[in-house]
């Protein structure tokens, strides 16, 4: 959560929140399928509307981070739901912040380093429970502090969002939760009380893409990261995300990459070579 320089470890946000200060060099990324620039003074925003690839860092690329787990930033991301900045992040995810707000969150990951420290030299389980606890409430308090101004300048120039933005909001939310269980258009049309067709022609219309895409790409992005991961071997990834058996998980993953998923593993472990 808290890495500083490396070639790889932005690679790691799928199915995070939160936000990566760059505090120094310039990484390309592909965020939602559009380059994009990460550069000094600028924060990248993470949530489940942010679908990242494709990361290129420059030599002196460094970063502070604040990304945790999804669930960590749950409550921030209930917050913010009924305005006008899940879409806004969505269309613009790399936001500059005050040279005021960059000393801030600089200070704010020093405590979040010694907290992070004290955590993994504690054994004793209530002292555990209340770092993780101290550690959750200082990175929401620290997200929603970036995303105060930007609001604020939001607001000015946007309306509320509608109810189809919120639709739309909160199918990808509820996505990244089901994604290995519910794969249909249908099991999302039925929970916004819509009918299939409905519902694919809001998608479309609010994001630029029908959810059938989201929910393949946010099942393949996942599986990459998997692949990529070496830990689970190929039955197993097919399992963890429900395939009835191996052969339906090499077809979907095939039809989606023009790969197989061991094809994949062996040129991402090829390129690292």
């Amino acid at each position: 959560m808290i890495e500083q320089k490396g070639k790889n470890t932005l690679i790691d946000l799928w199915n995070k929140g939160g936000f990566i200060l760059c505090t120094g060099g310039r990484a390309e990324l592909f965020i939602n399928g559009n380059q994009c620039f990460l550069s000094q003074g600028e924060v990248l925003v993470i949530t489940p509307l942010v679908l990242i690839r494709d990361v290129i860092f420059s030599d002196d690329f460094t970063y502070l981070s604040f990304v945790n787990e999804l669930k960590v930033y749950y409550d921030v991301f209930n917050i913010i739901s009924n305005t006008p900045i899940p879409l806004s992040v969505y269309r613009m995810p790399i936001w500059s912040i005050s040279p005021s707000e960059e000393k801030y969150v600089v200070r704010q990951h020093q405590h979040l380093v010694r907290l992070l420290d004290a955590l993994a030299h504690t054994d004793n389980k209530l002292k555990c429970t209340l770092l993780e606890f101290q550690i959750k409430l200082l990175c929401q308090e620290v997200a929603l502090e970036v995303m105060d101004s930007r609001i604020r300048e939001i607001s000015k120039s946007q309306n509320k969002p509608s109810r189809l933005d919120l639709l739309v909001y909160r199918f990808i939310l509820t996505l990244h939760a089901s994604y290995r269980t519910h794969r249909s258009v249908a099991h999302y049309a039925r929970l916004a009380n819509l009918s299939t067709g409905h519902f694919s022609k809001i998608v479309k219309r609010v994001t630029g893409h029908s959810p059938s895409v989201w929910i393949a790409t946010i099942t393949i992005t996942y599986t990459k990261y998997m692949l990529e991961d070496n830990k689970l071997n190929i039955k197993q990834i097919a399992a963890e995300l429900n395939f009835p058996e191996q052969f339906t998980f090499r077809k979907y993953f095939k039809q989606h990459t023009g790969l197989s998923p061991k094809a994949y593993r062996e040129q991402k472990l090829r390129k690292l070579r």
